[in-house]
This record gives structure tokens, sequence and C-alpha cells, in this order.
């Protein structure tokens, strides 16, 4: 994902690097792969519905190799989403508009 998108900082992919240099505990999950885990949510759940509007706001950075929780709370046309460990404040926050 980071090369698609230009980003090739070492965070993404070199753990000594990240260990070592920058003293985060493993390899920083790319922003941009956990918005498309968060807009695919809307995408399984309600099929039959388009997305006509998606934002989302990195709030802390999610590192590998553990399990990430995507969640969804539908509010009439807009599903508030959030991708985070299991019980921690939410590492991104989003919103999906829906017809």
């Amino acid at each position: 994902m980071t090369a698609l998108t230009y980003n090739a900082h070492r965070i993404h992919y070199d753990r000594d690097y990240v260990r070592d240099v920058e003293g985060y505990p493993d390899l920083v999950v790319h922003g941009p792969l956990l918005a498309l885990s968060l807009l695919e949510l809307p995408r399984r759940c309600a099929p039959e519905r388009a997305v006509t509007a998606f934002a989302f706001r990195s709030k802390a950075p999610l590192f590998a190799p553990r399990d990430i929780e995507v969640t969804g709370v539908p509010e009439g046309d807009r599903v508030v989403l959030s991708a985070g460990l299991p019980g921690v404040a939410p590492g991104m926050t989003a919103s999906a508009t829906l017809r």
C-alpha cells in the first residue's frame, strides 16, 4: 500500500529501523490502509447502498502485528466508524454517508 501512495517511509516496512531509530514497538500500520479497512465495513454490511462521502482522521499510530478491531455504528444515512485495539481509544475514526 505504501508504494501505491508513494510513501516509502521505513516505519512501514523496516522493523529494525522503526524500533532502533524511531523508538516504536513495531511497524506502523499505513493510515490509508486503515481507512480502506474502515470503508470496507459499510460495503460489506450494506452492499445495496453506495458510499457517497467518506472522511477519516488518524488519532494515534497502530502497530503491526496486533489485531485491529474495525467497528461501525449506523446513524441514519451515516455510519460512524473506528479502528483500533479492542478496549482502547481508536487509532482512527471515520464517517461514511450512504445512499
